[in-house]
């Protein structure tokens, strides 16, 4: 890798940041689709599309793996619960919320992790990770709340978010638990398969049985849009987030997700969009409280 003379944590707050940045493409093209697409169908088509695309690269790459002693049963479990249902709550709670609410809740994702790392006594709780975790929740807020200009209130699909946010931060630490003997990249297209495969028949068999209206544009506009949601928006970003969170750890790694809001402003300023400096400052704590979650661990290795 172009950057493999930096230390591991510097390469992991490196991924960390590449990750958001591609993720943040999602948010937007997910907003768009969502007005001609079902949720089930685009998140069926996002994890098959991503995982198509990170199968066709890997064997591009023709690169070989000892791949006897993975553990695949884990994978396709964790893959299927995790992204599969994850992703399907993510897109129906943000069909029945707004962007602001679903970004301020995406704040909670290093909480959750710490508190599952404190439940099954792999972290400790201790003041300067709540302090971490506090600037980068603030800020994520700032950022969130500064960039509405209309009142925001509760419309119900928060509690599906909620869910995908649990969801998510258990995925990323079995990820680098459970499933650390599979690399990064094959294993961000294992458990992104089995999302796929878990949800395709669903989506085919709710399709068939009539219960529920699906909806999908096939439109050239659309068709780009889903192809740019698959590669950068999930392949590349998923395939990042794992190398993040396998170098520098769940929790330090989910606070950089507290920028994402920030993330989204940049791309919405380069097509015309106003910067705040209250948004401005709301990245900046993200910042500090990723920079100070760090500290204690080079210095003491834990």
């Amino acid at each position: 890798m172009f950057f493999s003379s930096y230390s591991d944590r510097s390469q992991g707050n490196l991924m960390a940041v590449l990750s958001m940045l591609l993720w943040a493409t999602s948010f937007p093209i997910s907003d768009v689709l969502l007005k001609s697409w079902d949720p089930l169908s685009l998140a069926t088509i996002r994890l098959t599309g991503g995982a198509l695309v990170l199968g066709l690269l890997a064997f591009i790459s023709g690169r070989k793996y000892n791949w006897q002693s993975w553990p695949f049963r884990d994978a396709l479990f964790v893959g299927a619960l995790g992204i599969g249902v994850g992703t399907f709550a993510m897109n129906l709670g943000l069909k029945y919320s707004n962007p602001v609410n679903v970004t301020v809740i995406a704040t909670t994702i290093p909480l959750f992790s710490v508190v599952m790392g404190a439940l099954k006594g792999e972290e400790k709780v201790t003041t300067r990770i709540s302090v971490a975790i506090g600037l980068a929740i603030s800020g994520g807020l700032l950022v969130s709340w500064s960039s509405t200009r209309t009142e925001i209130g509760f419309e119900g699909g928060e509690f599906l978010v909620l869910g995908a946010v649990i969801l998510w931060a258990w995925f990323s630490r079995v990820s680098v638990t459970r499933l650390l003997p599979i690399p990064a990249y094959p294993r961000t297209l294992l458990t992104m398969a089995a999302g796929a495969l878990f949800l395709l028949p669903v989506t085919l068999l709710i399709k068939h049985s009539g219960f529920f209206e699906l909806s999908a544009s096939l439109s050239p506009p659309d068709l780009a849009q889903v192809f740019a949601l698959c590669v950068f928006g999930v392949g590349l970003s998923m395939v990042c987030w794992m190398i993040s969170a396998e170098k520098i750890g769940v929790t330090v790694a989910a606070l950089h997700i507290n920028a994402l809001p920030f993330y989204v402003l940049l791309l919405d300023l380069m097509f015309g969009g106003a910067l705040l400096i209250s948004q401005v400052f709301g990245a900046v704590l993200v910042a500090l409280g990723a920079a100070l979650s760090q500290i204690s661990w080079r210095r003491t290795g834990s």
